[in-house]
């Protein structure tokens, strides 16, 4: 299977997934978003212009509960570990805040849910 094969493999049936740029050297990396939502294209073209001299290394994807790569080419097991560690650390990043917005929003709605109840105490005005 062909790199272009596993990669679009991989993001079709990851839940999250990201395209990753890394600098010559390997030691910096960003990941343009593909799933659950792609950034705007000029936000992405914003974003890699923030990293000059990077280039396109593969796809990392959430599969059920584990990480998995579709690389261009082999990187040491460090380098994959490591973008594999950031990648992580983007999940934790991508479904906090998620939750956070979810929390308080239900919170709110739980409030207003209470306040239009009817009070079951009789009047004893």
């Amino acid at each position: 299977m062909t790199y272009s094969e596993q990669s679009t493999q991989l993001a079709l049936d990851a839940s999250v997934a990201v395209l990753v740029f890394t600098n010559a050297q390997r030691d910096d990396a960003i990941f343009l978003p593909l799933k659950p939502r792609q950034l705007p294209e000029g936000e992405a073209a914003e974003l890699l212009r923030s990293g000059p001299g990077f280039h396109s290394i593969g796809v990392i994807g959430l599969v059920g509960a584990t990480a998995r790569c579709a690389l261009k080419e082999p990187l040491e097991p460090e380098q994959t570990y490591a973008l594999v560690g950031a990648f992580l650390a983007y999940l934790h990043s991508l479904f906090c805040d998620s939750f956070a917005a979810q929390q308080e929003a239900t919170e709110i709605q739980e409030l207003v849910r209470v306040w239009l109840l009817d009070d079951p105490r009789p009047e004893k005005f």
